[in-house]
């Protein structure tokens, strides 16, 4: 009886008030600032009420008051500032049009070592895993067929992408010289159980990293400025922000190499080290929001396994943020309740119905539908509030060309059976991301948006509004 009970009072809790805090969410992977024109033009009317620009680099350089781009990752035009001044008008406009507009540091490639993740993630379970055909097709069947001339059989991005080893990826650092991080390497030391915190330091952007078990040397991804200017990304992007006139900052994390690398035990493994991590670059950023910018709300995107407890094989985030939220419950407050909640963003798509490599989370819980609400539910065990997602258009994942059959789209249908089976108990949705296509029979952007904000923001005049064109 007293289970029962407390399944239900958890279940109580999770159900949403349908009220100011409910949100409804895009994350625009801004390519034009032509983009960011038009949405602010229709700030008042568009159906999201909070928007994430996407992306910052984690080796931005920021100094605060200096009003440039350059040197962040976000780069958007070839003026002497890359765009800040634009930038921060629409920003402006879109806050006054009820829009929260964040500022994201991350995304994939930002988050990606080509070399390590090619090692210890896509080559370290042996042949028989989703990803290993790049490495027969690139590689020739061998890790050693990887090299820097094929960017690690293209294990980051496909040659499609046209990516560079130099510019394109980046890790997110470990900055020692640093007194903010030092605080939050030390917060999180005291609040670890188990295997004591190994922190990679040495691990340092465009310098050589030798991999301790191969004796292969490796540069670091990321840009330096901000190692020579003696600055802390972590800090920087909070301050960017601020003279932004951003309502916040989002951490999208998603370094599966680090768990893989620096993964202890036999098998099953433990990603405790990771979790350390991660801990810490939140804690950076809190620290640095209740200085600078008190107000300010701090998000995070999280990884659909990332609440789901039991034996972690390898090859994901399984289990991180529901052992921070254990371990650090201050920190997953921060974002998910309260004054300064942004909200955790659980990438809920790039799923896979592949059963052969155990993709689906259970037997049988395959169609996309089915896993959303699976890994949802997961989030609502562990306590933490937590919004839906979506992908509009071709999932990323699992790779469309190799195996199409495998992948899960949001169909028309997948859409309503999410937002009426799934939605109703989380107080926010979003999805990636406002103008990435739709093909036939998938939800568009401006339908998804529609449908999430009369679910969320009922009797909204702005439910009723779209995503304009913006070329």
């Amino acid at each position: 009886m007293t289970r029962l009970f407390c399944a239900l009072a958890a279940a109580m809790l999770a159900v949403p008030t349908e009220g100011a805090d409910n949100y409804v969410g895009g994350y625009l992977l801004v390519q034009d600032v032509q983009q960011l024109k038009v949405l602010a033009s229709k700030a008042s009317t568009l159906p999201v009420n909070r928007m994430w620009l996407s992306f910052v680099s984690p080796t931005m350089l920021y100094v605060n008051g200096s009003h440039t781009l350059v040197g962040t990752g976000l780069n958007l035009t070839a003026a002497a500032d890359g765009g800040f001044a634009e930038v921060q008008q629409y920003v402006k406009q879109l806050e006054a049009g009820g829009v929260e507009t964040f500022l994201s540091m991350g995304g994939w490639n930002y988050n990606c070592y080509p070399y390590l993740y090619m090692r210890y993630s896509v080559g370290g379970y042996g042949t028989s895993t989703p990803n290993y055909w790049k490495i027969q097709e690139f590689g020739g069947g061998s890790v050693s067929g990887c090299t820097k001339g094929n960017q690690y059989c293209y294990v980051c991005e496909p040659p499609s992408q046209h990516t560079s080893l130099d510019k394109s990826f980046s890790i997110f650092p470990e900055p020692a010289h640093s007194a903010s991080w030092k605080a939050a390497k030390e917060y999180v030391t005291s609040g670890a159980n188990g295997v004591a915190p190994q922190w990679n330091e040495n691990m340092i952007p465009g310098q050589q990293w030798t991999d301790p078990k191969t004796g292969i040397a490796t540069l670091v991804p990321g840009m330096t400025a901000y190692l020579a200017a003696g600055r802390n990304p972590y800090e920087d992007i909070v301050h960017l922000a601020k003279d932004l006139g951003c309502a916040g900052v989002d951490v999208d994390y998603e370094e599966m190499w680090h768990a893989d690398t620096f993964k202890t035990g036999t098998g099953p493994w433990d990603l405790q080290q990771t979790v350390y991590k991660y801990a810490a670059i939140l804690k950076n950023v809190e620290a640095t929001i209740r200085m600078v910018a008190p107000k300010m709300k701090l998000s995070t995107a999280a990884g659909a396994v990332g609440a789901w407890g039991g034996n972690w094989w390898g090859g994901n985030l399984k289990g991180v943020w529901l052992k921070v939220n254990q371990a650090y419950p201050d920190l997953m407050s921060f974002m998910a309740g309260g004054a300064n909640s942004g909200g955790v963003n659980v990438m809920t798509y790039d799923l896979s119905s592949n059963e052969q490599y155990h993709e689906c989370p259970q037997p049988g819980v395959c169609q996309l539908d089915q896993q959303v609400a699976f890994y949802m539910n997961t989030y609502q065990q562990a306590t933490i509030s937590a919004a839906v997602g979506y992908e509009i258009g071709t999932p990323a994942y699992p790779d469309p060309t190799h195996d199409p059959t495998h992948q899960l789209p949001l169909t028309t249908q997948m859409m309503n059976n999410i937002i009426s089976q799934t939605q109703s108990s989380h107080v926010g949705g979003f999805f990636w991301e406002m103008y990435k296509p739709a093909q036939a029979g998938q939800a568009t952007p401006t339908q998804l948006a529609q449908a999430l904000c009369k679910k969320l923001l009922p009797g909204s005049s702005r439910c009723s509004g779209v995503i304009p064109p913006w070329k």
